[in-house]
């Protein structure tokens, strides 16, 4: 009788199992990497000889030349004629004809590698950053100067519109002062008027006789017509005439401009 299969025997078999089948897998990984090791290097070993084949090639021809130059003439020494040697052919094995230079001074080609190239690129760009920055403190310095003349001006026009709120406070108390005083002065008059009026023509003409011309034509133009006639006729007779000329001069419109 077969012994009966236990979970533990089972569990036993199925890492067995999983155990070889991770090693087989490995195995094969490890095969796979070789291989391709190996054909990359191949690959690159071919490349070099391709690389370097016109050299070779190159060389072995300057070889058999001078070999065949020293056949030749050893073949004219002894007197045998001998058929020159054929030069090498420069086909190389895989059917390419290898790249062949005409002049062996020549030099090769100067060999640039990329990084060359970025560092010219970022000598570029460092030219480029460095303007672009003097450029930008160019400005900046601009914008500075702008914005302080600006200061400047609103400062200016700050103070001006000071002095003239100042001038016109000035000017509406001068006006208010000279609306009173003038307010004073007709007041002043009409009472001197009042005063003149109510005295005797005679005593009267005795003082206009003698007042300053400008107060009496001030007072005299507050005048009535009937109270100042007798007073004129008491007066003295020139300066009655002054009087009644300024007083009609006075009432006069002013003339009107004539055009040409």
């Amino acid at each position: 009788m077969s012994p009966a299969i236990t979970p533990n025997r089972l569990l036993l078999a199925l890492i067995i199992v999983a155990f070889l089948s991770f090693t087989l897998k490995l195995t094969e990984v490890v095969s796979g990497l070789r291989g391709v090791s190996g054909s990359a290097y191949a690959g690159e070993k071919r490349s070099l000889e391709d690389l370097y084949a016109p050299l070779a090639g190159d060389e072995s021809g300057h070889e058999n030349e001078a070999g065949a130059e020293a056949h030749s003439a050893e073949g004219t020494g002894k007197g045998e004629s001998k058929e020159p040697h054929a030069p090498e052919s420069s086909v190389s094995s895989d059917g390419k004809k290898p790249l062949v230079y005409e002049d062996n001074n020549a030099k090769m080609p100067e060999w640039k590698d990329a990084g060359d190239a970025e560092i010219g690129l970022s000598d570029a760009r460092k030219e480029v950053v460095e303007d672009m920055a003097a450029r930008r403190a160019k400005l900046d310095g601009m914008e500075k100067d702008l914005r302080a003349r600006e200061a400047l001006l609103k400062a200016a026009e700050r103070e001006l519109d000071r002095k003239y709120k100042e001038l016109t406070r000035l000017k509406t108390e001068i006006e208010g002062l000279l609306e009173k005083q003038s307010e004073e002065e007709q007041n002043r008059v009409k009472s001197l008027v009042k005063v003149y009026e109510g005295m005797k023509p005679k005593d009267a003409a005795r003082i206009f006789d003698t007042l300053d011309i400008d107060i009496l034509i001030e007072v005299v133009s507050n005048m009535s017509e009937r109270k100042l006639s007798p007073i004129l006729a008491a007066m003295n007779p020139e300066r009655a005439r002054t009087v009644t000329i300024m007083l009609a001069q006075q009432k006069q419109l002013p003339s009107l401009p004539q055009g040409n």
